[in-house]
């Protein structure tokens, strides 16, 4: 397979404007407060989008459509739910975090439990996420490669 020169000029473009991007707001971040909750300035409408945006991948839009229409939408049932996933988090438990001035879960569980849970939720957090990760990165090798 051979890339066009118009696709390495979309690829230098898009990662110019990341580079760039991460550039502007590494300059406005003071402490990891502003870094992890924006100096918590944001209202509940912009934190229910980023738990959406932060949600969805190449699974979202081959996998679970592709599988759907294969067999049946008892995969596709957990994607219906996510609107209300966002509201109990958004309801709940971004308050409780506000209200305890913790950056993330696994400070609150520190804070809660001791520090063996936090290490213990953050090692399986991030298992999970190299997992899920390679599922997401074979999805998009995939489609490139039909391409």
């Amino acid at each position: 397979m051979k890339i066009s020169a118009i696709d390495i000029v979309v690829i230098c473009i898009h990662l110019s404007l990341m580079v760039g991007i991460g550039l502007y707001f590494i300059r406005r971040n003071s402490s990891t407060d502003e870094y992890f909750a924006a100096g918590r300035s944001h209202g509940g409408i912009l934190l229910g989008l980023s738990m959406v945006a932060a949600s969805i991948s190449s699974v979202t839009f081959i996998a679970l459509p592709a599988d759907s229409f294969k067999t049946a939408w008892l995969r596709f049932i957990p994607v219906l739910m996510m609107p209300l996933a966002v509201y109990v988090a958004g309801r709940f438990f971004a308050p409780l975090y506000r209200r305890t001035r913790v950056t993330s879960v696994y400070e609150y569980l520190e804070m809660r439990f001791g520090p063996t849970v936090r290490v213990y939720a953050a090692l399986m957090f991030a298992a999970g996420q190299v997992i899920r990760l390679s599922i997401v990165l074979f999805l998009l090798s995939v489609i490139v490669w039909t391409l």
